[in-house]
């Protein structure tokens, strides 16, 4: 018997064999250089293979200025383009689709001396922030817009753009961070404009089919958390008008859940669904169980979203629909530091099991 996470969905200009996506995720698997690496592609390739519908890549670099991480697969140039085909063709083989996520780090960029931020501010160990002008909006705009087309030229089936986890483009739109003054800062309508310029631009330079998914806080640490929610139901609305196919729903606290919290941000989740039921929503945030799955679609959200169920078990969805109880994650978030002092491993759990692997080979070579 086929379970609902198993049906098609169909949105506007793209059909999803089924209503399980792999949240972005960065691996810590690329190169230096900003490419992906054979253990990259097989990752891919393992999660297509095991029953996850759609590929949110990791973020991706659109501004050499912007980049996050030293181990983080670039967009920004068109070299960087070709690796893209090769992991699209091998997730397209298994009948799902690759929607590479495109991000600029803001103030949270790397190798830079000339921190940019919405708007200017200290940052941690003494450094400061300047904000952006309207030209350098603009400039990273097109950013966005270049890489997006170069991504289409390389065969994948869409884009998502990173509007959350505080990197840039959610900064524009929290007013925790944004208090510009200009056509960026203040309503809503003006904080979003940034993420609304983009979306155009991709729909003009790509076309109007080719789709554009957002990635978007639920949540915010403001004060005012009524008015946040107002803003979330304008942004919905206005995803839909502007041809969003889907919006992705996450949250700016999830790494601070209790590890025994499970679908952390679902009841808000359905009340915005309830509020603007014509936009299509995916759902991320302690996911464990096929159980959760089909509660999240239950509650009337499109679609399911996980992130380190499949850093713990790529084959989750699939040992799920044959009975297991639940996943293996303990929501440790050990995921986010483990692969900086053991690269290649990214589960406390394979980090265990390579221990024991280990200790069983010096027993082995103790006893020759």
């Amino acid at each position: 018997m086929s379970t609902r996470i198993e049906t098609p969905l169909e949105l506007p200009h793209i059909r999803l064999k089924n209503r399980v996506l792999r949240s972005a995720v960065h691996s810590f698997l690329p190169s230096q250089e900003g490419y992906m690496t054979e253990a990259e592609y097989a990752m891919y390739e393992q999660l297509a293979k095991n029953g996850v519908g759609t590929i949110i890549t990791g973020h991706c670099c659109v501004d050499a200025l912007g980049r996050a991480n030293h181990e983080q697969v670039n967009i920004y140039a068109d070299c960087f383009a070709e690796q893209f085909r090769r992991a699209a063709a091998s997730v397209q083989a298994e009948g799902a689709r690759f929607i590479p996520q495109l991000s600029h780090a803001g103030p949270r960029a790397i190798d830079n001396d000339d921190l940019v931020d919405v708007v200017a501010r200290p940052l941690k160990k003494g450094r400061e922030a300047r904000a952006l002008t309207i030209e350098e909006i603009h400039h990273i705009e097109q950013c966005f817009i270049a890489a997006a087309k170069r991504l289409q030229a390389a065969g994948v089936d869409g884009v998502q753009l990173h509007a959350a986890h505080s990197y840039l483009l959610s900064r524009f739109i929290d007013p925790t961070f944004n208090q510009r003054t200009d056509a960026y800062g203040g309503s809503i309508a003006d904080r979003f404009r940034i993420v609304e310029e983009i979306v155009r631009g991709i729909k003009e330079a790509c076309g109007e089919t080719f789709p554009v998914f957002i990635k978007i806080n639920i949540d915010t640490k403001h004060e005012d958390k009524a008015a946040y929610h107002e803003d979330m139901v304008w942004i919905l609305k206005r995803c839909r008008e502007i041809g969003v196919e889907l919006v992705e729903l996450s949250g700016v606290d999830f790494i601070n859940q209790p590890k025994t919290a499970t679908l952390y941000y679902l009841e808000e989740a359905a009340r915005l669904k309830q509020l603007v039921p014509e936009q299509p929503l995916s759902l991320v945030g302690g996911v464990r169980s096929l159980a959760d799955m089909e509660a999240v679609l239950a509650a009337g959200i499109d679609a399911v979203s996980l992130g380190r169920a499949l850093i713990a078990e790529p084959d989750f969805v699939t040992k799920s629909l044959a009975g297991a109880e639940k996943s293996i994650c303990v929501s440790c978030s050990r995921c986010f530091v483990l692969p900086n002092m053991h690269p290649g491993i990214r589960c406390v759990w394979a980090w265990k099991a390579e221990k024991a692997r280990q200790k069983e080979r010096q027993a082995q070579k103790s006893a020759q």
